[in-house]
């Protein structure tokens, strides 16, 4: 802002840079808690619809997309079309003018039907209500024609956190949806580039981060520090074999070619005494088998 307002270029003023580096050393920025999938689900199963459904639809929207709460305020109904098995969800208007789509089916493995409870809150949405904005606000069981506020959307994870009594229910905030869904992703074990997908992400870096701080990844290392394998015991012996029998192979194949070169040298050696008729003189052939250099 200085920059644009007042034409100054604050990066030449070097020591004002090393001083801000200096005393943002240790400092942490706060970000959102993220939900687990079990957690998810207990709300999803246990939550009473009368007084829920609107934030469960919410939350599925939010996780399923990696959505932001300025997202799910500006969608539509023209941007979620019923595909019997599954609903598209398209995302538009996005913070880094990204366009996406995401879809939401019956995949959970506690057997939830979350395109029903989707189907169920679209069904309840009353013919008389003159705007297109997809969220409106529920209550005692109905939906009104009012649509939700972008500021409402920021309490959302909060309010599921204190129904599951979740410990600092304050700092679900309104990009734990966001981060929720990134993290569950990022555990699964997908790409970069997935990631980057799914959230819309220009830039590797904040993909990397969710990859690097996954519990699924820190367990492959371990695994793979301590000699585990990433596979079960019988697809690592079959690799074990697999390996130890490439190896034996090399290393026969290693030491018939060192043999071969000894006894070349050694040829050589009684072929050059024949020629020079040399008898009283003595030569030794050091030769090291163990190394490639002779």
């Amino acid at each position: 802002m200085l920059n644009v307002k007042r034409n100054i270029d604050v990066s030449k003023f070097y020591k004002l840079s090393a001083f801000l580096k200096r005393k943002s050393e240790g400092y942490k920025p706060k970000k959102a808690k993220v939900l687990t999938l079990d957690q998810i689900d207990k709300f999803l199963l246990e939550a009473p619809d009368k007084d829920f459904l609107m934030i469960k639809v919410a939350l599925i929207f939010g996780v399923a997309g990696a959505c932001r709460g300025k997202e799910l305020h500006e969608l539509t109904i023209s941007d979620v079309t019923d595909m019997d098995h599954a609903l598209l969800v398209n995302v538009r208007n996005t913070k880094n003018n990204v366009d996406r789509n995401f879809i939401i089916n019956n995949s959970n493995k506690n057997g939830i039907d979350l395109i029903e409870v989707c189907r169920k809150y679209m069904a309840l949405r009353k013919p008389e209500t003159t705007h297109s904005r997809f969220f409106v606000r529920y209550e005692k069981s109905q939906c009104t024609v009012q649509a939700i506020g972008k500021n409402t959307f920021g309490k959302i994870p909060q309010k599921v956190a204190e129904y599951l009594n979740l410990p600092n229910s304050t700092l679900y905030t309104g990009h734990c949806f966001r981060r929720t869904s990134a993290s569950l992703l990022a555990d699964s074990g997908a790409s970069i580039d997935v990631l980057k997908r799914h959230g819309g992400w220009k830039s590797a870096s904040v993909a990397e981060g969710y990859i690097e701080n996954s519990i699924n990844t820190k367990k492959i290392v371990a695994d793979s520090i301590f000699g585990l394998g990433v596979g079960n015991s019988t697809e690592s012996a079959s690799a074990h074999q697999v390996c130890g029998s490439a190896v034996s192979a090399s290393s026969a194949s290693s030491t018939s070619s060192k043999n071969n070169i000894v006894q070349n040298t050694i040829d050589g050696a009684n072929r050059l005494l024949n020629i020079v008729n040399c008898s009283n003189v003595n030569i030794h052939v050091n030769i090291n088998t163990n190394n490639k250099d002779l």
